[in-house]
């Protein structure tokens, strides 16, 4: 439940004197010390004059890291960015609400923000998280930027949003195929929007996207009224917009360079003279191959689903096995279509394909390597952990997480020696967190034995 202070009206002491610019790496909160954030005030920041704020939510509390990839367009355009410690995702309870209220609370303590222009960000569950936070403060947040994963029910999508909202996803992520259904339910929908893929896996944009999506809030700001129409502040985003779309089709992505002209001729309509996006999406509406590979990617992602639906089921029904008669990795491996999705991965004749079989292998991959093995050792069957981790070895054979958690399962199930050994692949692949291995709990048994301290001391040695 969000804590009531967000849903209050805040009665908040005035700004401190000027602070300085920049970022500040942790402000612990003064109301919650047990909640602290990174702080980025852009090169143009005064506290006489109100700034938009941008609210962050890193999946796993990696508070810098979304603010390196928002801090340019920060500064271009004149964000605070406020990015907490203490939020995460896939865990019990809700760290992201309060983590939110006390960031909120405590800059507003200390800042100079505009409340009409205050936006969330989130990276997979915490761009879910910021989803329903602003589901449940309307007309409070102008706007979500939702980062590799979408809203936490599919029926929030298919309704008129109080927000604006923009969507990234890298091309490789395994919720790919959900942003783009996304985008087609708010364009059902008629709610603002936008989706921007980037190259890449399931991570927050890099910076060019964070920048569109930064300047894409400053003409919603503009059209809805909190910002002032400035003829040339409209001139620019437009000429930007218009070069990221060309950008798309000099990099061969003709299918999001279209759709990028169709939603500046709408997002721009009134402001400013669209003609030359207008132009561009015509002639490709008009272009036969164009036209045949958006239905071609319609079929590839109708396809694709279909897929991991099948695939879902068959890796329930691998680990649904009674008793301890398990099946043998290579035969989940193979039913799961594993060496040969690695191959056209690899050697598919067109990069449409490559990259929708590198899409379907991230999806069995998270669900191998991380849901289900947590489920599974949460129940104690550390059997069917080793078993899907031994299938994501299959699926990323050079990963060293894969083998550093197949090891905490074997610790765990008492066995000192497949433990040591899965130890010695993660370093083999490049693990080094070594301090990160002296305090984890699952490996708390092992370190009481001789044979893990001459292990980790040669290992060490060696590295």
């Amino acid at each position: 439940m969000l804590p009531a202070l967000l849903t209050a009206a805040l009665a908040l002491a005035a700004p401190a004197a000027e602070p300085p610019r920049g970022l500040v790496e942790r402000v612990v909160c003064a109301e919650e010390p047990d909640q602290s954030y990174a702080l980025y005030l852009p090169v143009a920041y005064a506290q006489a004059s109100p700034a938009p704020v941008l609210y962050l939510l890193d999946a796993r509390g990696r508070a810098l890291l979304p603010i390196e990839r928002f801090r340019a367009a920060a500064d271009a355009l004149g964000w605070v960015l406020v990015s907490s410690y203490n939020s995460r995702s896939d865990t019990s309870g809700d760290p992201n609400g309060p983590a939110v209220t006390a960031m909120w609370n405590d800059t507003q303590a200390r800042l100079a923000l505009d409340l009409r222009r205050a936006y969330l960000g989130g990276f997979s569950g915490g761009g879910r998280a910021a989803v329903g936070m602003a589901l449940r403060l309307p007309g409070r947040i102008a706007g979500v930027i939702g980062c590799g994963a979408g809203f936490p029910d599919e029926t929030s999508a298919s309704k008129a949003l109080p927000f604006a909202y923009f969507g990234t996803v890298g091309d490789r992520d395994f919720n790919y195929y959900e942003m783009r259904e996304l985008d087609d339910r708010l364009t059902a929908a008629g709610t603002p929007h936008r989706l921007s893929v980037f190259r890449g896996d399931h991570d927050w944009p890099p910076a060019a996207v964070a920048r569109e999506a930064l300047a894409w809030m400053e003409l919603r700001a503009i059209r809805t009224g909190s910002r002032a129409a400035d003829p040339a502040v409209l001139r620019d985003l437009f000429e930007e917009d218009l070069a990221g779309a060309r950008a798309l089709e000099d990099d061969g992505r003709r299918t999001d360079g279209y759709r990028r002209y169709v939603a500046m001729s709408s997002d721009f309509r009134r402001l400013a003279d669209t003609a030359q996006a207008d132009a561009r999406a015509k002639a490709l509406a008009a272009d036969p191959s164009l036209q045949k590979a958006l239905r071609e990617e319609r079929r590839r992602d109708d396809r694709d689903r279909s897929s991991l639906s099948s695939l879902a089921a068959r890796l329930r029904r691998a680990m649904d096995a009674s008793g301890t008669a398990l099946p043998p990795v290579a035969r989940v491996a193979g039913e799961l279509q594993i060496p040969a999705l690695r191959e056209r991965a690899r050697h598919a004749g067109s990069e449409e394909e490559r990259l929708s079989a590198q899409r379907i292998l991230a999806n069995l991959r998270v669900q191998t390597a991380f849901y289900l093995p947590r489920r599974f050792l949460e129940a104690g069957d550390w059997a069917r952990a080793v078993l899907l981790l031994s299938v994501a070895a299959e699926i990323d054979p050079d990963a060293p997480s894969v083998y550093y958690d197949r090891a905490a399962a074997h610790a765990r199930a008492g066995e000192p020696g497949p433990a040591l050994a899965d130890l010695q692949r993660a370093v083999d692949r490049g693990f080094r967190r070594f301090d990160a291995l002296e305090a984890d709990p699952d490996f708390a048994r092992l370190r009481e034995t001789a044979a893990f301290r001459d292990w980790l001391t040669q290992a060490k040695a060696r590295v």
